[in-house]
């Protein structure tokens, strides 16, 4: 009865707390500064992302929030890799391949040259998952071999293991501990053209990061894998040369979730030479004191990640600047509107906003936020998280990510609806969105978090919000076409910024800290 009583008073203060609601201009305004040349994509390390966050910094004191601990950077020291092609190589069976048209090599960031010769084995997606009972190693011997693997997970897997398990990472930690000595992956017929190959290889130049540890050490770096590469679909059917089964089979099998593991009657030989640079960046981290004597000690936290993808030539000539105005300038400027909305009714519990770098590096920043945070981890009771919110179209739906894992999902139905948007289940499961995203970091720490995005409902008949997204995600996404040209529905803007506005001030407020749902795969006994 207690709980319930709570939960009833959190979702009143939806309603109840007098806020300021944000406006489409503040929101374009924001944008177009963020998304502009000047600032070149705003890649870690680089000038055009010291001008964004100082930019940020600045609109946070003008709102009023407050530096913590009177600074309102927390440094993210970085390693950046780039794999040197010449000096590098891949072949099968002697046959050597061509870089960025077969394969592309992924630096480890172990040592500056990695080199191996060894059998290779396919293991279908590459996954053991006990609770699903569910191994894809079972049978095979993988100690001392090149794991060739699917990209993705089962589809008949339950939406949130799917997206767990796709994670290539956790794949590459698999790996290593069944005794692999590299990973190869090539694409499901799903995910190829979500990310084409091609489309990879152009971008292929630009620097992978880890952030450093105090000691020094680059993190999440697997010990023992000495090569990780992705083949292109005619390079792999190489690998499949005299095996029980072809490459084509493999995977048509792999889209009805059926995956096999064999030896393959192949060596992979493959040298990585990486180059390593440390670059300096950081989190822009802004402090809303909260009113509750006794509260104002937990904290929700409000996150965006600022950076994109930077200023990098194509080879065929172009635009090289990769302007992130949906990704992430418009989360980013949603992130101040809600300080602005909130600063005018401070809630009960503090709340930290937070302008993250390194997303586009594999959520370096929240990573670092995460397991180096500037509160005790201990009082950070949840995280909401805004990446690309696209206002292609007037859109009538939200998706709540993470929603049915916590109490925070009813509250941000609640705060939608409130907002004048629906709550609509995900459209898109193989896109795993759950993982991709700075919200996963606080997941994977224990801490319960939520990502609105756009669902595919048009407030306009005769526009598909479904169709319209997909084109812009094989067209536009990550590339340099995703600057303040495209169209932007301003008016959508405001209303996702009021719906996220009121759903953390509904967290902030609420009696109880939120909670995972009992049983929740993502939950921590």
């Amino acid at each position: 009865m207690k709980k319930r009583l709570a939960f009833l008073l959190a979702l009143a203060t939806i309603s109840a707390a007098p806020l300021r609601m944000p406006t489409a201009n503040a929101i374009a305004g924001h944008m177009r500064f963020l998304a502009s040349d000047l600032l070149e994509g705003r890649e870690p390390g680089t000038r055009g992302f010291e001008i964004a966050a100082e930019y940020v910094a600045a609109q946070f004191a003008a709102v009023g929030l407050r530096p913590l601990e009177d600074r309102w950077f927390q440094n993210v020291p970085l390693r950046a890799a780039r794999v040197n092609d010449t000096d590098s190589s891949l072949s099968i069976n002697g046959h050597p391949l061509v870089a960025n048209k077969d394969y592309i090599l992924r630096s480890t960031f172990g040592s500056p040259i990695s080199e191996l010769s060894a059998p290779a084995v396919f293991v279908g997606f590459g996954i053991v998952a006990p609770a699903l009972q569910y191994d894809d190693y079972a049978g095979v011997d993988a100690r001392g071999k090149v794991v060739v693997m699917i990209s993705g997970a089962p589809a008949k897997f339950p939406t949130d293991q799917r997206a767990y398990y796709s994670e290539a990472s956790l794949k590459t930690r698999i790996a290593a501990e069944r005794g692999a000595v590299a990973v190869i992956t090539v694409q499901s017929i799903t995910d190829e053209p979500r990310y084409p190959f091609a489309k990879r290889a152009e971008q292929s130049g630009m620097p992978l990061m880890r952030f450093l540890e105090p000691d020094g050490r680059p993190s999440d770096v697997v010990e023992g894998i000495r090569g990780v590469a992705t083949l292109d679909r005619p390079a792999a059917a190489q690998l499949f040369a005299g095996a029980s089964m072809t490459l084509d089979a493999v995977l048509a099998d792999a889209e009805k979730g059926f995956a096999h593991s064999f030896p393959l009657n192949s060596t992979v030989a493959m040298r990585t030479a990486s180059v390593f640079e440390d670059v300096k960046s950081e989190n822009v981290v802004g402090v809303l004191r909260g009113s509750d004597a006794k509260l104002r000690n937990e904290t929700v936290v409000v996150s965006a990640h600022l950076d994109h993808l930077g200023n990098h030539s194509p080879a065929k000539g172009g635009d090289s600047i990769y302007n992130g105005a949906y990704d992430n300038a418009s989360g980013i400027a949603c992130l101040i509107e809600i300080a602005r909305g909130l600063v005018a009714a401070p809630p009960r519990r503090s709340v930290i906003f937070v302008a993250l770098t390194g997303e586009e590096k594999g959520l370096q920043g929240s990573k670092f936020f995460v397991r180096h945070p500037p509160v005790p981890r201990s009082s950070i009771v949840a995280d909401v998280n805004m990446d690309m919110f696209l206002m292609l179209y007037p859109v009538a739906d939200l998706i709540a990510l993470g929603g049915e894992h916590t109490s925070i999902g009813p509250l941000a139905a609640r705060a939608a609806n409130a907002a004048g948007m629906q709550m609509s289940p995900d459209p898109y499961p193989e896109e795993v969105r759950f993982i991709r995203s700075d919200q996963f970091s606080f997941v994977e720490g224990g801490i319960p978090a939520i990502h609105l995005k756009p669902g595919i409902k048009s407030l306009d008949p005769a526009l598909d919000g479904a169709a319209i997204t997909r084109n812009w995600l094989r067209r536009v996404y990550h590339s340099p076409a995703d600057d303040m040209s495209q169209h932007f529905d301003f008016a959508s803007g405001a209303r996702y910024v009021e719906a996220n506005l009121r759903l953390v001030k509904a967290i902030a407020d609420a009696p109880e800290r939120p909670t995972w749902n009992r049983g929740d795969f993502f939950s921590r006994p």
